[in-house]
């Protein structure tokens, strides 16, 4: 019998030979897992120098505006763009401008590193800060200082790149909300700052649609990037709701003709198998996990306990 898997590629591959743009031996089978995600082998990169940026920022600092810090790269992790707004707050939000093709990013100092970081440069002492209210003017003019450092050291960290990097405006709410629409994913690199007697964080998100420099690719734009590279919603939310067959096999029992005659209703059948044998889940007849049979509340399920090797379709030949 013909399995789902099997019956997707082969109206994929008929599509394809109907197009007559693709080899039907281009076609490659498609995890919903990954889509929209980045692999991390070709970002590394982009991580290993990030993580040079923050030995060049310290120094910076140091020698440019007389502050004695230290900078670490925090973690650096894929998020939907708009995760990342709901955790900004009253932050400091400051539009990066990338390259020559439009491209963006968006940096976020958190009100616990920017006070003391403006209060040390109107001469005070840096301490640590618990406001959380928007900058005025003159702290504003200051904090622009900082951001421009930021994207210096930025531009000399990712100079293998060919990326410039420059400060764009400070956003309004409803400019982000059309900049970084739901369906955005972005890479976050999440910065620590410490002073001697103070520190906080600031945080840099770069949307999908401007990696594509910094991938080895052309970039693209986040409508061209809609039409060619990334799943609509509606399809996505269309194609996870589908359904697929399941089956729960124990494999392996022999049973005497005999037994099988005898059988009647309230018998206990030997199936010759040990209690420690897992069962075999099927999906759409395909062998997925080794697992056992367990209870949920009043339904039976399947207790996943490894994951099996996945086999490629077979192919047929004709002559």
């Amino acid at each position: 019998m013909e399995t789902l898997t099997q019956t997707l590629s082969t109206q994929a591959r008929r599509a394809v030979l109907a197009s007559g743009d693709i080899a039907p031996d281009q076609v490659q089978p498609c995890d919903l897992r990954t889509i929209g995600g980045i692999d991390k082998v070709r970002l590394a990169p982009l991580v290993t120098a990030s993580e040079a940026f923050t030995r060049g920022f310290s120094q910076t600092l140091n020698s440019r505006l007389g502050l004695t810090c230290e900078t670490a790269l925090r973690s650096s992790e894929q998020i939907p763009c708009r995760t990342f707004l709901e955790k900004t707050g009253s932050s400091y939000l400051v539009l990066l401008q990338l390259g020559t093709q439009g491209d963006i990013a968006l940096l976020q100092i958190d009100s616990m590193l920017l006070f003391p970081v403006v209060d040390r440069l109107l001469g005070g002492s840096g301490g640590p800060s618990d406001l959380s209210r928007e900058v005025t003017e003159i702290e504003d003019q200051i904090a622009k200082e900082f951001v421009r450092l930021i994207c210096q050291e930025l531009q000399v960290a990712w100079q293998t790149f060919s990326i410039s990097v420059s400060m764009g405006g400070r956003p309004r709410p409803a400019q982000l909300h059309k900049l970084f629409s739901a369906n955005d994913n972005g890479l976050v690199f999440s910065f620590s700052v410490n002073m001697p007697s103070s520190g906080g964080d600031f945080q840099l998100m770069l949307p999908v649609a401007s990696l594509g420099a910094f991938l080895g690719t052309n970039t693209i734009s986040g409508p061209e990037l809609s039409r060619k590279g990334t799943m609509s919603v509606r399809l996505s939310d269309k194609l996870l709701g589908t359904t697929f067959g399941i089956e729960l096999t124990l494999l392996g029992g022999k049973v005497p003709a005999i037994d099988l005659l005898n059988l009647s209703v309230g018998k206990i059948l030997q199936l010759g198998v040990s209690v420690r044998t897992p069962a075999m889940l099927k999906i759409e007849g395909q062998d997925s996990f080794q697992a056992v049979p367990v209870r949920s509340g009043y339904h039976r399920g399947a207790q996943l306990l490894d994951r099996l090797p996945q086999s490629q379709p077979e192919t047929r030949t004709t002559t």
